[in-house]
């Protein structure tokens, strides 16, 4: 806690003495990476002028002990989906696409699976707000050594067409996709006949000014000047192609991204030439058509852009995470002023916000108070308080992890509402409005009650994904069902061993052998995946491909030891703690066969 209030005292001195000291943000910056034990940034501001200015701390690559400098160049993540964005609406402008038509025009044999294709078709503009109702991305997308720099992007689905079933209501509901842009980057090839690499750099990126920048493949070993990506213990994170790389990936410098963000604040055009419909332009980060957006929340996104509230401050932003790197865009258009700034390290733990923060007190931005007033709660909002589940998992092969450790409880606590995540710190919120509550600290309503168009009860906060309405007998049962069969199988463990100590080799007679092989035989991939690299976590491998074995093997190693025990009789008062035991494994390993997490496969 000393560490923040030390950071908030220079952060205070800085908007006495002079709100636009850049060695003063410089020093701010170094601060905030010691104490998040980051290892470097590189950062842009652009003032109300039109004045790019970049500076960087920390180092390009740690165990080396070489610095950043401020020309080198970076990595983005998902800030690239902004970009593309900017390259469709230079073609929405030449007239060449229609961001409103379906999406079937321009890719007509793609396989979407669409239930309500015959009313609410895909259309083009939804791959660009996350509004598609696809999935986010499988394992395999990011972590793959087939993924090439040439590969077509039509192997993002091509390998399996279940990534292209659409999940929600198209244009209704935000659910965040890197299949998606993939889809857009697709369109663009559609339309321009060549890769869209090619197209955005000469037709997008070079007339900008941008230089520097590149959609094409970029790593260390072909380019000095790119900084290493870093993971938490400070190991070096080279460049690696992905599957959806059309969603993350993007090279470039702290100038480079200034000229975009002093571009996107214009008017549109280029030397005076229209360049963009300056139209489209002020769509870009103001959401519509989603649930949210029809009941008042202004944050969420549009066209590769995100209104958010933040810190007192309104702006419209993108974030960006790879492997190796964090990146912010931050957008004022009313006051012309903007920054970006990438970490060059992905950490589990740090506060990437906190560089954030000092960079809006950097800009000296008009602050705001919230509206409107707080009012008190609704009667009626005991009806809504209970467990919310994410209406699409981000990652469908791991639903059932990903959806419920993404669990809400919605509670009321005095005059506020609080939202409490599995794993985060609780949200508290203040009624203001019909079934409008806004989060502490915001200035706009952050989040919307309703039933959408099936009679659900939905939560949509900051516009994003909606959660639906569950029972928390659903909930615990699920969390119940996989506690107790981990009690199962460890006491099956336990009495495996007490009985091989007892009995030496005669224990291969005796019906708990095959539940306590099975479980012992889940061991046998922990060394080939401890030794396996991150980068082929989706493929299949010794160790992937053992894991799958032993845990298809598992419930039928335990039927067998059902099986004998019954046989047998329960003979003894041990041999029944064994076929409860077996039993209550055998319900949770049925959970797991129901969501297809038995066999476990990482690589679909």
């Amino acid at each position: 806690m000393i560490r923040h209030y030390t950071l908030w005292f220079f952060v205070l001195l800085a908007g006495v003495t002079n709100a636009q000291n850049p060695a003063l943000l410089r020093q701010q910056i170094k601060r905030v990476l010691d104490e998040e034990k980051l290892v470097g940034a590189v950062w842009a501001t652009v003032d109300s002028a039109g004045q790019i200015a970049v500076d960087c701390a920390g180092y390009r690559n740690k165990p080396a002990g070489q610095r950043l400098r401020p020309t080198d160049r970076v990595h983005v993540g998902s800030v690239a989906k902004t970009v593309l964005s900017v390259g469709m609406l230079r073609l929405a402008t030449e007239g060449k696409l229609d961001l409103s038509a379906p999406l079937s025009r321009y890719l007509p044999d793609l396989p979407l699976q669409n239930p309500w294709a015959a009313t609410d078709p895909v259309r083009v503009e939804h791959l660009l707000d996350h509004r598609a109702g696809l999935e986010d991305l499988r394992l395999w997308h990011l972590f793959s050594n087939k993924a090439t720099p040439d590969t077509p992007l039509s192997e993002v689905f091509r390998r399996d067409p279940s990534v292209l079933r659409v999940r929600t209501r198209p244009g209704h509901s935000f659910s965040y996709s890197n299949i998606g842009f993939t889809l857009a980057a697709m369109v663009i090839e559609a339309v321009t006949s060549q890769r869209y690499e090619i197209y955005l750099d000469e037709q997008l990126l070079k007339p900008l000014g941008m230089t520097q920048s590149t959609f094409q493949f970029v790593s260390q070993t072909t380019d000095p000047s790119l900084a290493y990506g870093h993971l938490d213990k400070g190991e070096l994170a080279p460049a690696m192609p992905v599957f959806v790389r059309p969603a993350t990936q993007l090279t470039t410098t702290g100038h480079d991204m200034g000229v975009l963000m002093r571009f996107l604040m214009g008017n549109g055009s280029l030397n005076g030439q229209p360049f963009i419909d300056p139209a489209l332009l002020a769509q870009m980060g103001r959401p519509v058509g989603t649930e949210s957006a029809r009941r008042g929340i202004i944050t969420g996104d549009r066209l590769g852009l995100v209104t958010r509230d933040r810190h007192g401050v309104v702006g419209l932003t993108h974030s960006g995470s790879m492997v190796g790197y964090n990146a912010m865009l931050y957008l004022f258009p009313k006051q012309k002023k903007a920054f970006f700034i990438t970490h060059n390290m992905d950490s589990e733990t740090a506060n990437y916000d906190r560089s954030n923060q000092v960079l809006i007190q950097y800009m000296n931005l008009p602050r705001h108070s919230p509206q409107p007033a707080i009012q008190p709660l609704s009667r009626d909002l005991v009806e809504w308080t209970g467990y919310y589940l994410p209406a699409v998992a981000k990652l469908e092969p791991l639903a059932l992890l990903d959806l419920y450790f993404n669990v809400r409880q919605v509670r009321t606590e005095g005059n506020q509402v609080v939202i409490e995540p599995m794993q985060k710190k609780a949200i508290r919120l203040n009624q203001v409005g019909e079934n409008q509550f806004r989060i502490e600290g915001r200035l706009f309503p952050s989040m919307v009650a309703f039933r959408d168009d099936e009679g659900r009860m939905t939560l949509v906060t900051d516009g994003q994904m909606p959660y639906r309405k569950t029972s928390g007998l659903a909930v615990w049962g699920v969390w119940l069902s996989l506690g107790l069969g981990a009690l199962g199988l460890v006491w099956l463990l336990l009495s495996g061993f007490v009985q091989w100590f007892r009995r030496g080799a005669s224990v291969r007679h005796r019906p708990i052998v095959w539940a306590w092989l099975g479980i012992l035989l889940l061991l046998v991939p922990v060394p080939f995946l401890a030794t396996q690299s991150f980068t082929t976590w989706g493929d299949l491998t010794a160790g992937s491909g053992l894991l799958a074995l032993v845990t298809a093997l598992l419930p039928l190693c335990l039927l067998l030891t059902g099986w004998r025990l019954w046989r047998a009789g329960f003979a003894s008062f041990g041999a029944k703690l064994d076929g409860l035991a077996v039993l209550l494994s055998l319900q949770a390993t049925g959970l797991l066969v129901y969501w297809h997490l038995i066999p476990f496969r990482l690589w679909v």
